[in-house]
């Protein structure tokens, strides 16, 4: 019985895929095998490899479009532990959470195992603890982390630091590193929306992201490669050994050390991920199976720095966005978490509509209960009227808690009820909802765009960005069925002109412009409003003759408690006085 007993747990360690994996990997290495062949995910590289084509990075890759956020981390975990030569990343957000430590651990534990791994985060919007970056910086020779623009050579400036430095050069402090990229082996590439943090993997018990990236196989993935060359040689990335307060942490051996997995205190979070990630039919049916080939697929990306003067006006991904929509005939679907135009963005949506009358464009965007940036959702009130009016969008702002919140976030119910003990114990005070951080976009069902910009001035101008340009019918009309299903009745309101009588509507119109020009826009009324479906009634577009007698005014900030509440004053004075921000939003 005894031998029975030491033999069932072996069975099932079998049954798991845990040792034909351990002993494929030994295999591999053994005869230089091709990259990944130790994961369900190598058929897709072995195969991307011989479409192959050298002469065109476009051609020969195998896209996957990755949405849920449970499934993202699963991924990244499973990549990790097959990575046999190199982990490069780059992300804008790095949080000391528990996604943010599983990452690390099984980062630390790659390098250990020899994969070479490099870390480029933002400075500004990454965790800032010296104790905990000098361990990470320590943990491993073959673990390298770089922080992309740090304030006076410090991970973690004080606002005096932070002032000086935004004196000396407001533009160094301004322009950011917003890339979020993951490439393993050279050979496998993560990029969109998602940074690394609880909130982008459905392990939040407060907000979780409505987020999208991409996995790609195959030569596109060269570009992606080089790029992350470009931001690791440049030289406002900072090794983090050579900041003051990280380096002064090393040399004391003041911080803490995390010896064993324990240490990293992931609670129950990852019991069953764990167990997934080593799981080849599992990891074949999420992620292998779905990687198709594509007609064409392109990573475009920014420069390191973007522009030397204030605002860029030669940034490559802009102009690359920009040429693909001046190619749209007949629809364009974005989905972007912040929807503010630029004066150009919004004379090219001109441009396009007097070329095309036809054209439509419509937009699946954050409302102001699901916002995350209250600031930027302020300056998309204040243009709203146009948005509507003068470009003709289509406009859909997503609900906190769409009707489709549990096939959104499968794990909604546990979180759900992890929120309420929280906020019976007072450490929260609303439910979990979900907010946009996709940043996508279809253009006639032929051309698909995932990446990390924004339809905003940053993207536009400021932060270095990066994404996946795709031209394929079947992948496109997937992406687009997505946003649109964001964009229903149920899970969205829509923006529509209001009902105003006596033609008072263009007189309103006329006083809300004129007033909006100057640097104060005090005007309280807006020709424009949130609606929602009537029960039993169809659902229709904005501009159809029907629409207002299938839906109702849902107000100007539905889906908060009570009227001017904190939220709604400080979104109505940042939109009387933020116009002058807008650029730089």
């Amino acid at each position: 019985m005894t031998h029975l007993r030491r033999m069932v747990p072996l069975a099932r360690w079998i049954q798991s895929g845990a040792v034909v994996i351990a002993l494929m990997a030994v295999l591999s290495v053994a005869r230089g095998a091709t990259p990944f062949e130790t994961s369900p995910i190598g058929s897709a590289v072995a195969a991307a490899e011989l479409d192959a084509d050298k002469s065109d990075a476009g051609k020969g890759n195998r896209v996957a479009i990755l949405s849920g956020g449970y499934d993202a981390l699963l991924l990244r975990v499973h990549l990790i532990r097959h990575a046999r030569t190199s982990i490069d990343i780059q992300t804008f957000i790095w949080t000391n959470d528990e996604c943010g430590r599983l990452l690390i651990y099984e980062l630390i534990e790659a390098a250990r195992r020899g994969v070479k791994v490099r870390i480029i985060a933002d400075n500004l919007f990454s965790e800032q603890d010296p104790a905990t970056v000098a361990f990470v910086s320590t943990a491993s020779p073959d673990l390298e982390v770089k922080l992309y623009r740090p304030a006076l050579s410090r991970l973690k400036p004080s606002v005096v630091d932070t002032a000086l430095a935004s004196i000396r050069s407001f533009h160094a402090v301004n322009q950011r590193m917003h890339n979020k990229v993951m490439l393993f082996d050279d050979a496998v590439l993560i990029t969109g929306g998602r940074n690394i943090d609880n909130t982008y993997f459905d392990h939040s018990p407060v907000m979780d992201y409505r987020d999208r990236d991409v996995l790609v196989v195959g030569s596109a993935v060269r570009d992606a490669v080089s790029s992350f060359k470009h931001f690791w040689d440049y030289r406002h990335s900072v090794s983090s050994r050579a900041l003051l307060d990280v380096e002064s942490a090393i040399s004391r051996g003041a911080f803490r050390r995390y010896e064993t997995r324990n240490d990293y205190d992931f609670g129950t979070y990852f019991t069953e991920l764990d167990r997934e990630a080593n799981d080849p039919a599992l990891i074949v049916q999420k992620f292998g199976d779905r990687l198709k080939p594509v007609k064409k697929a392109v990573f475009i990306c920014d420069e390191p720095g973007k522009s030397s003067g204030f605002f860029s006006k030669t940034a490559r991904i802009t102009k690359e966005l920009r040429a693909t929509l001046e190619k749209a005939e007949k629809s364009v679907v974005v989905q972007t978490p912040y929807l503010v135009l630029s004066n150009p963005a919004r004379r090219l949506i001109v441009q396009l509509q007097q070329r095309n009358p036809e054209l439509r464009i419509k937009v699946s965007s954050n409302s102001f209960a699901s916002t995350d940036n209250l600031l930027a959702y302020s300056a998309n009130y204040r243009l709203r009227n146009r948005y509507v009016e003068e470009l003709n969008l289509q406009v859909y702002e997503f609900k906190p808690e769409p009707a489709a919140i549990e096939s959104l976030f499968p794990r909604y119910p546990e979180f759900l009820a992890l929120a309420q003990r929280r906020i019976a114990e007072k450490k929260q005070d609303r439910l979990p909802f979900l907010s946009i951080h996709a940043k996508s976009m279809v253009v006639d069902d032929r051309t698909a765009f995932i990446g990390s910009y924004n339809l905003d001035p940053r993207s536009e101008n400021l932060n270095t960005e990066v994404g996946m340009l795709i031209e394929d019918a079947a992948l496109a009309r997937e992406l687009r069925m997505e946003i649109e299903t964001d964009m229903l009745p149920e899970n969205s309101w829509v923006i529509a002109r209001r009902s105003i009588p006596l033609q008072l509507d263009t007189v309103n119109g006329m006083i809300g412009e004129i007033l909006s020009v100057g640097p104060i826009d005090v005007w309280p009324i807006q020709n424009t409003s949130s609606f929602e479906l009537l029960p039993g009634k169809s659902a229709v577009p904005p501009d159809h003759p029907l629409f207002h007698s299938h839906y109702r005014e849902a107000g100007a900030f539905p889906g908060t408690d009570g009227l001017l509440t904190t939220k709604e004053v400080l979104a109505r004075i940042y939109k009387a006085v933020g116009s002058p921000l807008t650029p730089i939003l």
